[in-house]
């Protein structure tokens, strides 16, 4: 049971949480400072599971916090950290286990209290104690504060990218300020935080729509750009899509089915960009389940009996992009080598499969049937596998509970993650499926070819890390430790009017609603 709530935890990102947020405040912030005329308005196909951000799950749902919770650290478009709360932040020493931040002068939260180093840490510990996706990475960390405005924290392993956490992707660093934890019960439905807005429980209704209005407690006035955010919840994408040509929304996220229909109008631009791998996590590599997986040359014969390509663009049409390694094109840790390793040659697979002593395999497989277009990808996977004598035994869930139900019972030798992962740096996108203790290694295999690249990648410095990052993608397709098959796209359509609306370079998180602007 508590691992089955670890990976409900874990995995939030995926699942469209419906639970109503209920109503509340701790300011309506009704000075609107500098705050231009405009207003912006993005739908969402799910009401948030909460407003608490040690408990909200991440992706879109971002957008219910990012208004009123401003982070230690930002991420700029051309991928590097930018400061937030804090205006100056680096590792200590060698080794990188220990990473400093210093708050910057002059931030208050919303109720106009100062910011201080104890808030952060109180805040943070906070938040390891929550069940959000992001609180894995927090719970092993430690604290202290050498003066009122500096943070020292230490990690007990090596992290290349700590300062990744406290940007508002992992919202860890979305400091929640002492009223909020005083009675944590409010942070479900009112706001706590140091962000440019706050959260108007009068302009809203739970379930329907959610208004922030501007801080008049913020640090920065010209950074307010809106008199009024709403996210405003739309479960059928297309009515969010008719709701955009009308001009009744701004922004909303599209998949392939609806994002043909507003091309050739001008006034909504569409933006995409691959952000998660689609395809097998071939899970029972040590052979548990199925002994033939524990040969390296089955799994690279499952790598050669796929046309990548073909599925891509059956599946995912203009809106995917083929891959044989579980990282996309422009994405640290891609790397051109590990994609030429498994052209599509049925010959070939059935020849690794002889070699290892099968003609015909059987192997179970998990999915969730609630995700129709990753269902088409797997499908299509399960037609191509069964032309070199290889079997998918499929095992639907209706929701996604019972896929977590069905990943932890250890009967299934791989799965689907509907719909996909990754859109991170490596060291974060490859721990939950390849390390000894990820929450997605099931029957917990360890591969020492893996722990060594994966430890080469932690302790690696700013210029041996691109490489390192590289290597570990490489080994993990050499040794064929899963069976990605296309790079997914998030699609953002929005109002043409809009600026500023973009994914970071090396990040599949759009960036912060607090940073757009009308044009």
């Amino acid at each position: 049971m508590k691992r089955r709530t670890a990976l409900q935890a874990s995995i939030g990102v995926v699942t469209a949480l419906a639970l109503a947020a209920c109503g509340g405040e701790n300011s309506d912030g009704e000075s609107t400072g500098n705050a231009g005329p405009a207003t912006v308005t993005i739908a969402l196909s799910s009401a948030p599971n909460s407003l608490d951000p040690a408990q909200i799950a991440v992706g879109p749902f971002l957008n219910y916090v990012d208004p009123a919770y401003a982070s230690l650290l930002t991420r700029k478009a051309d991928g590097n950290l930018g400061a937030g709360l804090a205006d100056k932040w680096g590792y200590v020493g060698k080794g990188n286990t220990k990473f400093k931040l210093r708050l910057r002068k002059g931030v208050k939260f919303a109720d106009g209290t100062p910011v201080t180093a104890t808030d952060v840490v109180n805040s943070i510990k906070y938040f390891q104690k929550g069940s959000g996706p992001g609180g894995a990475w927090f719970r092993p960390l430690k604290f202290s504060t050498p003066d009122s405005s500096t943070v020292v924290i230490t990690s007990p392993t090596p992290n290349p990218d700590m300062g990744t956490l406290f940007t508002p992707a992992y919202l860890g660093g979305a400091i929640i300020s002492p009223a909020g934890l005083k009675d944590p019960k409010k942070l479900a439905s009112a706001t706590f935080g140091a962000g440019p807005y706050v959260y108007s429980a009068k302009q809203s209704v739970s379930g329907d729509h959610y208004v922030y209005v501007p801080n008049k407690n913020f640090y920065d006035k010209s950074a307010i750009h809106f008199k009024k955010i709403t996210v405003k919840v739309m479960p059928n994408v297309n009515s969010q899509v008719q709701a955009l040509k009308s001009g009744q929304i701004d922004l909303m996220f599209g998949t392939p089915d609806v994002a043909p229909t507003v091309k050739g109008n001008k006034a909504i631009t569409t933006l995409q960009k691959p952000t998660t791998w689609a395809g097998l996590f071939l899970l029972d590599r040590d052979g548990t389940v199925v002994k033939g997986l524990a040969d390296v040359r089955v799994r690279q014969a499952l790598n050669h009996a796929i046309d990548r390509s073909a599925i891509t663009k059956a599946v995912y049409g203009d809106y995917g992009t083929p891959v044989s390694q579980p990282t996309m094109p422009g994405y640290e840790g891609y790397s051109t080598e590990a994609e030429k390793m498994y052209p599509y040659d049925p010959a070939k697979a059935k020849q690794l499969l002889k070699a290892a002593g099968y003609k015909k395999l059987t192997i179970p497989v998990n999915y969730g049937s609630f995700d129709p277009v990753t269902t088409k990808m797997l499908q299509a996977v399960q037609d191509q596998l069964a032309k070199v004598g290889v079997t998918l035994k499929l095992k639907a869930a209706a929701n996604f509970g019972g896929w977590i139900n069905d990943l932890v019972s250890r009967k299934n030798a791989a799965t689907v993650l509907s719909p996909g992962t990754g859109g991170d740096s490596n060291f974060y996108a490859q721990q939950p499926a390849f390390t000894k203790t990820g929450i997605m290694n099931v029957f917990g295999v360890d591969d020492p070819d893996f722990n060594a690249a994966y430890e080469q990648l932690a302790e690696s410095g700013p210029q041996s890390r691109v490489t390192a990052s590289k290597d570990l993608t490489d080994v993990i397709v050499r040794k064929a430790l899963a069976l990605p098959v296309s790079g997914t796209d998030t699609i953002v359509l929005y109002n043409s009017k809009l600026r500023g609306v973009q994914f970071p370079k090396g990040t599949g998180q759009l960036i912060s609603n607090t940073l757009w602007t009308t044009g």
